[in-house]
């Protein structure tokens, strides 16, 4: 019975080991929950509420949320975090990661930035046993399987932006990968978080009549040796629309879209599954919600019924 245990752990916990920090389709637009190098280089202060729930219909599926904020402190200083939650079966991962950067001027025009990145983090593992279903009431292999551990960790980027145009990033996540017993088992189960690389990357291409058109790669790494990498292509009008598609090797089609409106920007993924598990659901769904405070006004200053309260000379 302990082994059947074991290994339904080990399934529901499978999202775990393939995506040490939880899957986001929507990446380019909160890149801080890659690479903590990015903390603080927007504009504004972003705040962003994102939901993921993955491969629809699917029994014990992951599902995720997480609520991110992050600003400039000083000129080069940035700082920011994120709380999340991460459920798949039984199992449940809930933590904070508190990040902090430094973006050092590698010209007078601040037009080539390289920043500095490190995190840490806190996160909480815990299995729900009401959620197994066993042939002995009170099994000891179940008993015991409650626990609840909290387990800290590091990250480190290095992040490059050249202007608003191209940006390159590499990043390191569970440096720390402290081995720990996370379930209580006489056969040792280790903390399933282990060192995971990042590289993202891209470059946005300016085209006519307000038009640009944002290209992107994303390459994860686990040194399990898992290898994913997303290529994705987002066209957007005057950063007011958007609309896009990315393609993840050998397991989702993902097509996006979103907006702006005011100080919000809002964005909706569908995945389409190209692995074995798409005949058993029916995609995977993405949206975010993001509070911009701070932002610089877009309006077009030339236009006099923009200044009305102002007095013109004839």
């Amino acid at each position: 019975m302990k082994k059947v245990l074991i290994l339904l752990l080990v399934i529901a916990t499978g999202s775990v080991y393939g995506q040490q920090v939880a899957l986001n389709s929507q990446y380019l637009f909160n890149e801080m929950l890659v690479n903590p190098a990015a903390t603080g280089t927007k504009e504004y202060i972003p705040i962003q509420f994102n939901f993921r729930k993955q491969w629809t219909n699917f029994p014990g599926s992951p599902t995720t949320q997480a609520l991110s904020a992050h600003s400039s402190i000083t000129k080069n200083m940035g700082f920011g975090g994120t709380l999340f939650n991460d459920v798949a079966g039984p199992s449940r991962r809930t933590g904070a990661n508190i990040n902090t950067s430094y973006q050092l001027q590698l010209d007078q025009n601040r037009n080539n930035v390289l920043g500095f990145g490190l995190g840490v983090s806190l996160t909480q593992h815990m299995i729900d046993v009401n959620k197994l279903t066993t042939y002995l009431p009170d099994d000891p292999a179940v008993e015991r399987g409650f626990n609840n551990q909290i387990v800290p960790d590091a990250n480190f980027g290095l992040f490059y932006r050249y202007k608003n145009k191209g940006f390159a990033g590499l990043s390191a996540h569970n440096l720390v990968e402290l081995k720990r017993d996370l379930y209580d088992f006489e056969s040792i189960f280790v903390n399933p978080l282990v060192r995971t690389y990042y590289f993202l990357g891209g470059y946005n291409f300016d085209l006519k009549r307000k038009w640009v058109l944002k290209t992107s790669t994303l390459v994860q790494m686990i040194e399990t040796g898992t290898m994913q990498f997303d290529l994705t292509t987002i066209a957007s009008f005057n950063d007011i629309l958007w609309f896009g598609a990315s393609y993840r090797h050998t397991d989702a089609a993902v097509f996006m879209a979103g907006g702006q409106a005011g100080p919000f920007k809002f964005g909706y993924s569908y995945d389409y599954t190209l692995s074995d598990i798409g005949g058993y659901s029916s995609g995977s769904h993405e949206i975010f919600v993001e509070l911009q405070v701070n932002r610089k006004s877009t309006s077009n200053s030339r236009v006099p019924w923009l200044k009305r309260n102002r007095i013109y000379a004839p």
